[in-house]
Order: C-alpha cells, then structure tokens, then sequence
C-alpha cells in the first residue's frame, strides 16, 4: 500500500538525505555513514518519496536495489530511509498555528550560559 504524497517533494527528500550523510562524515561511525550512502543510492534509483513512507515497502523497494545487503545492514538502510521519509511527512502535515507557536517558543528561548563551579 503506497500512500498519495501530492506535496511531498523528492529534492527535499533527497536533501535530507544528503543532509545526513555529510553530518556522519564529520564525526559519525563509518558504520552509520555507510548506511547514510546506501540510503542515497536506493532514494536516487527509486525517485519518489511515498515508497517509503511504510517500512515493509521501504524495504522492498531497498532488496530490490541492493540487493546483496545482510539482514543487518538492510534494516539500517531501510530504517534511515524510512524515518526520513516519515519526517518530512510530519514537517508537511503540521498546521501553520502550531509552526508559528513553535517558531515562537524558539524564538523566546533564551540562551543557557555555562558557569564554572567553584571548587
């Protein structure tokens, strides 16, 4: 079952992506930083974004193009992909009274200031 995404774009997706793959090379395990790449090269063979908003058909669509992943391996790819996915649906669906109360209570944060304890 693959759900209508009429304003989900896949250049979003696809930044988000790229997005993770360059915040694990600054510092991520090569092990996560690996699944970032191979969730890139699964996103750029399917080119859409509902195909993987369920897990069962993100990991279908993941075995069709990787197909030689270990059981491990393959879940982390579909799980990147699939929580990506599922975000952007999120940041979508969300209406404009909440963002905008959201970007308040951001806005009216004040900042945390570290003070050394004294011995």
């Amino acid at each position: 079952m693959v759900r209508k995404t009429r304003h989900l774009e896949y250049t979003d997706f696809y930044k988000r992506l790229e997005k993770q793959v360059e915040y694990l090379s600054h510092g991520g395990t090569n092990y996560r930083l690996e699944a970032a790449k191979l969730s890139l090269q699964v996103a750029e063979q399917v080119k859409r974004v509902s195909p993987f908003l369920t897990l069962e058909q993100t990991k279908t669509n993941v075995l069709q193009v990787l197909p030689t992943l270990d059981q491990e391996r393959l879940n982390d790819v579909t799980k990147v992909l699939y929580v990506n996915a599922k975000e952007l649906e999120k940041n979508l669906n969300k209406s404009d009274v909440l963002k905008a109360t959201v970007d308040q209570r951001l806005k009216n944060n004040k900042t945390i200031k570290l003070v050394k304890a004294k011995n």
